[in-house]
């Protein structure tokens, strides 16, 4: 039955497509088996729903509003995106389209190469919060325009900017390029990787409330404030 249904990520949220001939009962018990798979996931994300196929009577919308405020979602309208879309063109580096309809697990199609990721113009923007059980894992830069909740993990080839607090597992340089960096805008991981090295904070260990950067220096992973303008690799 999920067959009647598609969801994806974009960079504007997740996108609902519904199928055009499928009864609307059918769509919508299609939709609450798939949330229901995933519920942390889903919640409290932005849906629009794509009606270039189908478009919605109003009684089907309220159906639809009422399943989706079970799990806090929103239901954004397709023409405000396009409109957002048409008003923000995309400029290097990318965002990358994120395929979110089977689970709740980020990763690209693209295998983590051994590159210098700083000549790289397909960084991987996330612009949401990255929960507990959700893995991201992408073969250049990962920039997460939110908060990197415990439990949660991000891996990636090149550098990692948390524009947020970081309280999740992190491995930057994979596997083994060490001047990749991992920058917060509050740096408290429950593991830190960059390259071969990994780096856990120490007991009773309390998060400067500070921008922070992690790096590989003289073998050994440091921390120092993160400084505006100034490259944290000397």
């Amino acid at each position: 039955m999920s067959a009647y249904i598609a969801i994806k990520g974009t960079r504007s949220g997740l996108l609902l497509t519904l199928e055009p001939e499928t009864p609307f009962g059918d769509l919508l018990t299609a939709l609450a088996e798939r949330l229901s798979e995933a519920p942390t996931f889903f919640r409290g994300a932005s849906l629009t729903v794509d009606t270039s196929r189908r478009n919605l009577r109003v009684s089907e919308r309220l159906q639809l509003e009422k399943l989706l405020a079970h799990y806090q979602m929103s239901v954004t309208p397709l023409e405000k995106v396009i409109e957002q879309q048409k008003e923000t063109k995309r400029t290097i580096p990318l965002y990358l389209d994120e395929p979110l309809s089977e689970a709740p697990i980020v990763q690209t199609n693209e295998p983590i190469m051994q590159r210098d990721p700083r000549e790289s113009d397909d960084t991987l923007f996330i612009r949401r919060t990255v929960r507990s059980g959700q893995a991201i894992h992408h073969h250049s830069n990962v920039v997460v325009l939110g908060d990197v909740n415990p439990g949660a993990e991000i891996v990636a080839g090149g550098d990692i900017v948390v524009w947020g607090v970081l309280r999740g597992m992190v491995h930057a340089g994979y596997p083994d390029n060490d001047q990749s960096v991992v920058c917060s805008l509050c740096l408290s991981p429950v593991q830190l990787r960059i390259a071969h090295l990994l780096s856990r904070p120490p007991e009773g260990f309390e998060a400067q409330p500070r921008p922070e950067v992690a790096m590989i220096r003289h073998g050994q992973i440091v921390v120092e404030t993160w400084v505006s303008g100034r490259s944290p690799r000397r």
